[in-house]
């Protein structure tokens, strides 16, 4: 029994002994040191012969023992068998180190409190290391927080800039409306008077002529291509001038384009709209007819188109209008030089909404317009 107690305490000793990293000591129970390894020496300062008999509490800072830490690590190991801890604590010299340890409650085979055991080591470096990881993620999570800011202030500006852009947009489609409007009355009220007139003269003149009917003729002729003048000056200016949109509303503006793009040309041109569909906004059905009526006329001009079909919806969120055909259809890109397709996108961005310009799968195009509705303007 002797020879395996020998045997025991020496394998305890050099186990001890070969963990030179770490401090290992005996206190009894009444916290006076009993044991005290070289691996304590080495971490620690003090000798076996210095260490041994003194109380376990001169290896605390005196902030540690004012404040009760020492009874408070005892308790926790009486009352649960060990106590972590990670703090600083005192070598011989009287400097600091940030020690990581654990203490032990040691009982004898009774379970009757004996005294404890302490093993603890030097772990300055990977407090270092872990303060200087914290820095550099706190340092980081600065740089992304101003990063974010400067990102949520340039954000913040570049809406700002397109909403006074489109702001501007929209004041200078009206500036255009205001003009086209002017013009269209100009040429109702003047031109085509004046051609009127010009007409009525001409066939005045040419029953005078009556003795000279060859001359006659010819007056009559010309009286006849300047009422043709005037029928083209009228269709102009009721071009310029749409349908009233605040009387008429923007579903009766649309069934008369389609209903003028029969009259002139030998196209089909329908109009339906969604029932109940209702567009309040005269700025919005102002430029949605004025992007209709540049989707028919390209469509009249360039698709070779047999049939036009002119749309309207609304649902909560969108005013919706489209011009299909089934022409031959075109690319946007290759018509760069036109300003018909830049006009019914720049008309569309100034309300906050879409262009869609896409090819039909069995040919022809469909030009969809989606704006967003506002309550109030």
């Amino acid at each position: 029994r002797s020879e395996e107690l020998r045997r025991s305490d020496e394998r305890f000793r050099l186990l001890v002994e070969g963990a030179r990293d770490y401090a290992m000591f005996l206190l009894d129970r009444g916290n006076i040191i009993t044991f005290w390894s070289s691996g304590a020496e080495r971490v620690f300062g003090w000798t076996q012969e210095e260490a041994v008999g003194q109380s376990g509490e001169m290896i605390f800072t005196a902030e540690d023992r004012a404040s009760g830490a020492v009874e408070r690590e005892i308790k926790t190991a009486l009352d649960e068998g060990r106590a972590a801890e990670r703090r600083f604590h005192l070598r011989k010299d009287g400097s600091r180190f940030w020690a990581d340890g654990v203490l032990m409650r040691l009982d004898d085979q009774r379970d009757r409190l004996r005294g404890y055991a302490k093993v603890a080591r030097d772990a300055t470096d990977q407090r270092r290391i872990e303060d200087e990881l914290r820095h550099a993620r706190d340092e980081m999570e600065q740089r992304v927080l101003e990063r974010t800011r400067d990102l949520l202030t340039t954000n913040a500006e570049l809406e700002r800039t397109m909403a006074q852009r489109q702001q501007l947009e929209k004041e200078l489609l009206e500036i255009s409306e205001r003009e086209k409007r002017r013009i269209g009355e100009d040429l109702h009220d003047m031109v085509c008077q004046e051609l009127t007139a010009t007409a009525l003269f001409l066939r005045s003149n040419a029953k005078k002529l009556a003795h000279d009917p060859a001359a006659a003729e010819t007056l009559e002729e010309s009286a006849q291509i300047v009422n043709r003048n005037v029928g083209l000056a009228r269709d102009l200016a009721r071009g310029l001038q749409p349908a009233d949109l605040k009387g008429a509303g923007l579903k009766q503006a649309l069934r008369s384009l389609a209903e003028q793009a029969c009259e002139s040309t030998e196209i089909k041109c329908h109009f339906k709209a969604h029932a109940g569909v209702r567009v309040t906004d005269d700025i919005v059905a102002l430029h949605l007819y004025r992007v209709a009526q540049e989707a028919v006329n390209n469509a009249v001009k360039h698709s070779g188109a047999k049939n036009i079909l002119i749309t309207l919806d609304r649902n909560k969120e969108h005013v919706c209008m489209s011009v299909q055909d089934d022409g031959k259809g075109f690319f946007p890109s290759r018509r760069s030089k036109g300003l018909g397709v830049h006009i019914m996108r720049y008309r569309a961005n100034a309300l906050g909404g879409q262009l869609k310009i896409e090819r039909r799968r069995h040919g022809g195009m469909d030009i969809t317009c989606v704006i967003p509705v506002v309550t109030k303007r």
